[in-house]
C-alpha cells in the first residue's frame, strides 16, 4: 500500500516488493490509497513512516486493518524519518526492514523485526549487462537536498569541471511526476544505466549504506563511489564498488574517469554480483511467512466493508508540502520564514526607498568602453552579452571578467555596472558603467541591457567565480528554454538556487537567484528588471516570479559552474520592513507581461 500523494520512490519500492513475491510464487498486489477491499487471507504492507503521515485521519486504515498490516521500514538511525517509524511500527502487526542498522536499532528497542535483504530486480535493471553501451553522463548524483550533502557537492566543482555531469538534488519532500530534479522509475533507471559513476552520500547523521539508490544503480552498470558506511557487506570495497573520504569523491569520481579498464571491471563485478548473489526471493518467502503468522495470530479478524473509494492509481491529492530547508539566496531574508516577527522600521525603509529615488535624480554617472584589444579575437563567440553589477561590499569583479574570456566559449561583449562602488584605476577587458551613489542592482543593469545588443544575456553580480565550462554549458542547454541557470556554490548553505522556479515555492522563498542565461526579449517582455527601490536585493526573484507567473520555459543545468563569496549586503527595506516587500514583490510579480515578439 501506497499513499496518495506520497514519494513516488516509495510506491516503486512497493513494486520490486510485490515482484519479488510473485516471482517467489506468491500472489501479491499493490495499490494507492485508503486499504482496498480484501478477503480474510489479505495482509498489507506499508512504509509506515509515510503512509500514516501523508494518508488523511479519515481514510486510514481501522483498528482491525492495522492488526493485519507489515510495517515496511526503510529510514536510518540518525534520521528524523527513523523516529517516526519507530514510533509507528509498535501499533502495526510486524515489521520488515531493509537497512541492518536501523533493523538492530529496533530491535535494541524492543520492536520485533526482520531483515529484508533487498538485490537484484528485473524492474530496475534498464541496462542488460553490455559492457560496450555507450554512456552520455560521466558523473551524477540522486539525493534530496540537505546541507552537509549540498556542501560536499559543491565542493567537487574543480575536481568535476570538464566531465558531464547530472546532479538530482529535489527538495526534502514527496516525489511524484517527473521533474527537472527529480526521475521516477523507467526515466531513473535509463538515466543510471546512461550514467557511467553515481555519488553516494548519507542524509543528515546516519552513516548507512543507502542500499536502494546503490541497487538501482548497480543493476544499471552505474559504478557506485560512496563514502564509508556502516553496513557495506556483502558489497566488496574495491571490488563492487569505489569507498573514499567524503571530501575525495570528486577527485576519485574524475581519476576513475580517466582509467576506463578500471571503470569497466568495476561495472561488471558490481553487475553480476547484484545478480548471482543478491536475491531478495528468500527475503519474499520470509515476507510470506511473516504474513501468514499475521494471519494465525488474528483468525477471523474482520477487515471491514469496502471503503466508499479504492485507490488504484495515482490520484492528485492537491498540492504537495515544500520542504522546510531549502536554502533562500538571500543571507538575510528567507521569505514567509523572515515573517514572523513584527516589521523593525518601517519609517526607514520608506526612506531608504526615497534617498535611493533621490540618488537617481542627482547621482553622477560615467560610460567607459573597454580599452583592452580583443582578447582572442579570431575565437568564436556565442550570441551572449554578459551583465555584471557590483554593489557596495561586493569585490572587484576583474576575477570573474578573466574567468569568461578564458572559458571554453566566449561571450560576444561583457558589461559591468560599478553601482556606487569606486573602481580601480586600470584598464579594463569590459564595458564599464560607473554610479557615484548606489543606485539599485535593477536600475543598474537596465542601465546596461540599454547598451546590450545580443539575443542572449548572462545575468551575474559581483562576488561570483566561473567555471571555464559555465557558457557552453548554459548555451547548449538553450533549445526550447527562455532562461537556464544551474546551482551555485555557497561557502555557508553549499548549493544554493539548485531547484527549477516553481511558482508556489517562489510564493514562499526566494530561492533563486543570479546567474542565469535569459533570452533578451523575454526580458524585454518584463519592462527588464524592476528598479523599485523597496525590493534593493530581491530583483531577481521578481523576476523569476514573473517567469512562473507567465509559465516561461527554462532550462536547470545539474552542474556546479559558479561559485559565490558570502555576500553581506547593507542594511536594506526588507530587512527593516519585510511584510511590506514581501507583499510588495508579489505585486511587481504579476504585473501583465507585454507578448513576445
Amino acid at each position: 500500500m501506497s499513499a496518495t500523494g506520497g514519494s513516488g520512490f516509495m510506491a516503486e519500492l512497493l513494486e520490486v516488493v510485490a515482484d519479488a513475491v510473485r516471482r517467489a510464487g506468491f500472489p501479491a498486489t499493490t495499490a494507492i490509497g485508503r486499504y482496498p477491499d480484501a478477503d480474510g487471507d489479505t495482509v498489507y504492507v506499508v512504509v509506515p513512516h509515510e503512509y500514516f503521515v501523508v494518508t488523511p485521519e479519515a481514510d486510514r486504515p481501522s483498528e482491525e486493518q492495522r492488526r493485519r498490516t507489515i510495517a515496511f521500514c526503510v529510514e536510518h538511525p540518525g534520521t528524523a524519518t527513523f523516529e517516526r517509524s519507530a514510533a509507528l511500527v509498535p501499533e502495526l502487526a510486524a515489521a520488515v526492514d531493509i537497512n541492518h542498522d536501523s533493523t538492530a536499532e529496533l530491535r535494541r528497542r524492543g520492536i520485533p523485526v526482520e531483515h529484508f535483504q533487498l538485490g537484484y530486480s528485473p524492474l530496475w535493471d534498464a541496462w542488460g549487462g553490455d559492457p560496450d553501451r555507450a554512456r552520455e553522463v560521466d558523473v551524477t548524483y540522486l539525493g534530496t537536498a540537505e546541507r552537509r550533502r549540498s556542501l560536499l557537492l559543491a565542493s567537487y566543482d574543480a575536481d568535476l569541471a570538464d566531465l558531464r555531469v547530472r546532479l538530482l538534488t529535489p527538495p526534502h519532500e514527496p516525489m511524484g511526476p517527473r521533474r527537472a530534479d527529480f526521475l521516477p522509475g523507467e526515466a531513473k533507471f535509463a538515466h543510471l544505466a546512461n550514467s557511467r559513476f553515481l555519488l553516494n552520500l548519507h542524509r543528515e547523521r546516519s552513516r548507512a549504506l543507502e542500499w536502494v539508490r546503490v541497487l538501482e544503480a548497480l543493476c544499471n552498470g552505474c559504478v557506485v563511489l560512496t563514502e564509508p558506511s556502516t553496513d557495506l557487506a556483502p558489497l566488496v570495497p574495491g571490488t563492487h564498488l569505489v569507498v573514499t573520504r567524503p571530501e575525495s569523491l570528486g577527485a576519485a569520481a574524475a581519476a576513475l574517469a580517466a582509467d576506463p579498464q578500471r571503470e569497466r571491471d568495476l561495472r561488471m563485478a558490481g553487475y553480476e554480483f547484484v545478480r548471482t548473489a543478491l536475491d531478495p526471493l528468500a527475503s519474499a518467502k520470509m515476507l510470506v511467512e511473516l504474513a501468514e503468522g499475521v494471519l494465525a495470530a488474528s483468525p477471523g479478524v474482520p477487515v471491514g466493508p469496502p471503503p466508499a473509494e479504492t485507490a488504484v492509481d495515482v490520484v492528485d491529492a492537491g498540492p504537495r508540502p515544500l520542504a522546510v530547508d531549502t536554502p533562500s539566496w538571500d543571507v538575510r531574508f528567507a521569505g514567509t520564514r523572515s515573517l514572523g516577527a513584527p516589521a523593525r522600521n518601517p519609517a526607514l525603509a520608506t526612506r531608504m526607498g526615497q534617498q535611493t529615488a533621490d540618488a537617481r535624480r542627482t547621482s553622477g554617472m560615467d560610460w567607459s568602453p573597454s580599452v583592452v584589444p580583443a582578447v582572442f579575437p579570431d575565437a568564436g563567440r556565442a550570441e551572449v552579452d554578459v551583465l555584471l553589477v557590483r554593489r557596495p561590499g561586493e569585490p572587484d569583479p576583474e576575477p570573474l571578467v578573466r574567468d569568461l574570456l578564458t572559458g571554453t566559449v566566449l561571450p560576444r561583449r561583457i558589461l559591468v555596472g560599478e553601482d556606487g562602488v569606486a573602481p580601480r584605476p586600470r584598464p579594463r577587458a569590459a564595458d564599464l558603467l560607473r554610479h557615484e551613489l548606489p543606485l539599485g542592482r535593477g536600475y543598474t543593469r537596465n542601465r546596461l541591457l540599454e547598451r546590450s545588443s545580443a539575443p542572449w544575456l548572462l545575468v551575474l553580480d559581483g562576488g561570483m567565480r566561473a567555471s571555464r565550462r559555465l557558457l557552453e554549458r548554459l548555451v547548449a542547454a538553450t533549445d526550447g528554454a527562455d532562461v537556464v541557470h544551474c546551482p551555485v556554490a555557497d561557502p555557508v548553505e553549499g548549493l544554493v538556487g539548485a531547484l527549477p522556479p516553481e511558482g508556489r515555492r517562489l510564493a514562499e522563498l526566494p530561492y533563486l537567484g543570479s546567474g542565469y542565461l535569459v533570452r533578451r526579449a523575454v526580458l524585454e517582455s518584463f519592462g527588464g528588471w524592476t528598479d523599485d527601490p523597496l525590493v534593493d536585493g530581491l530583483e531577481d526573484h521578481v523576476f523569476w516570479r514573473r517567469l512562473a507567473a507567465h509559465d516561461r520555459p527554462s532550462g536547470l543545468v545539474q552542474q556546479v559552474l559558479l561559485s559565490r563569496l558570502r555576500p553581506d549586503p547593507a542594511p536594506r527595506p526588507v530587512d527593516l520592513d519585510p511584510h511590506r516587500v514581501w507583499s510588495l514583490t508579489r505585486i511587481l510579480a504579476g504585473a501583465p507581461a507585454a507578448p513576445i515578439e
